[in-house]
């Protein structure tokens, strides 16, 4: 048997072979390829002087550097690491106009992604101030307008950078992007204006028919809510109020809402359904039905309180001369025939 190793290539790793991996991590240990300096940085000075080198050179060569390193952050989406060497880049003030259009169009790529869209024209406008022809600083601004909504600005951008290369597809698409988000936009506030105006007719219309009812809003509010959660509405098709009426009972402090009262129903009709059912709160039974309670319309300008007949429509007690509806929701009160906390209520009115 041969004392020689094998033909071919070996099939077992040495062990002083380095992975890909540890390659990596041997490499992030030399400092000119360091991504993070150890916190004893500034006591090492052989790491300092390393370090050092980047800034070695003329300043084209340092910038030159530095836009790489920004370029390789950029391709690994560090957008925040990729503006610092493109900032450093540029600080180098170099004579390569070509070089600082270079570095100005990347850091604007970098905030365009970080969203610092003032910035992205402030470095598209000082790229084209070194090169009228820059196809990217004029891409690059389009998209900032677009983001920032001034549509126009970013057309025209896209129509100046056409101008220098009619074929560019970028800018081609771009433009498309801006006009086509400044006709949405202008739909977005035709309608917007469109639902504005059939509100301002629709509460116009509403208040004239409240008006013709001779029913009385509040002074302190010559206009009716229209912000609140529960407003009144007319029926398209019976053309009848639909009122949201408040129920309160001082004697549990609980109060009862109806979304929507047509103004042709009769509060026994309303009382009916929400006595129904036993409430949780009347603890005494004396809530069990109509027949069992008196509801009362508070007449505040003469302190005194005018009793119901629950037989009459909201309408008829709404034109009662006596009604006045505040926040445009008309709220009326309801106490137990029986005990005695009725006639310790009424006693606080006027007789």
């Amino acid at each position: 048997m041969s004392d020689q190793p094998p033909a071919g290539p070996q099939t077992v790793r040495p062990d002083w072979a380095l992975t890909e991996e540890r390659f990596l991590e041997e490499m992030d240990q030399v400092p000119l390829f360091m991504k993070d300096l150890p916190d004893d940085t500034e006591d090492n000075v052989a790491i300092q002087a390393l370090q050092a080198l980047a800034f070695d050179g003329t300043p084209e060569e340092i910038a030159e550097n530095f836009k790489n390193q920004g370029n390789e952050q950029f391709s690994g989406k560090n957008w925040k690491e990729a503006v610092k060497f493109y900032t450093q880049a540029l600080d180098q003030k170099c004579e390569d106009q070509a070089l600082n259009v270079a570095c100005y169009t990347n850091r604007a790529a970098a905030n365009l992604e970080l969203g610092n869209l003032r910035r992205v024209l402030t470095d598209c406008a000082a790229a084209l101030q070194l090169d009228p022809k820059s196809t990217k600083a004029y891409l690059r601004s389009a998209r900032a307008c677009r983001r920032l909504e001034r549509y126009d600005e970013a057309k025209d951008a896209c129509d100046r950078g056409l101008r220098v290369d009619g074929e560019n597809g970028a800018l081609k698409a771009e433009r498309e992007l801006a006009i086509n988000a400044k006709m949405a936009k202008e739909a977005k506030v035709r309608r917007a204006k469109d639902r504005e105006e059939a509100e301002k007719l629709r509460m116009a219309q509403l208040v004239e028919a409240i008006r013709l009812r001779g029913i009385r809003l509040s002074p302190k509010a010559s206009s009716l809510p229209e912000d609140a959660p529960h407003r009144v509405r007319m029926d398209e098709e019976s053309g009848h109020l639909l009122w949201p009426v408040l129920f309160l009972y001082p004697e549990s402090k609980e109060t009862d809402l109806v979304a929507e009262w047509d103004e042709t129903s009769t509060f026994e009709d309303h009382l009916e359904a929400i006595l129904a059912e036993r409430p949780a709160w009347d603890t005494e039974g004396r809530y069990g039905s109509p027949s069992e309670v008196e509801v009362f319309l508070e007449d505040k300008a003469a302190g005194k309180l005018v009793r119901i007949r629950q037989a009459n429509t909201l309408l008829k007690v709404l034109m009662n001369e006596r009604c006045v509806v505040e926040n445009g929701v008309p709220a009326f009160l309801v106490l137990p025939k029986a005990g005695s906390f009725k006639q310790t209520f009424l006693a606080q009115y006027k007789p």
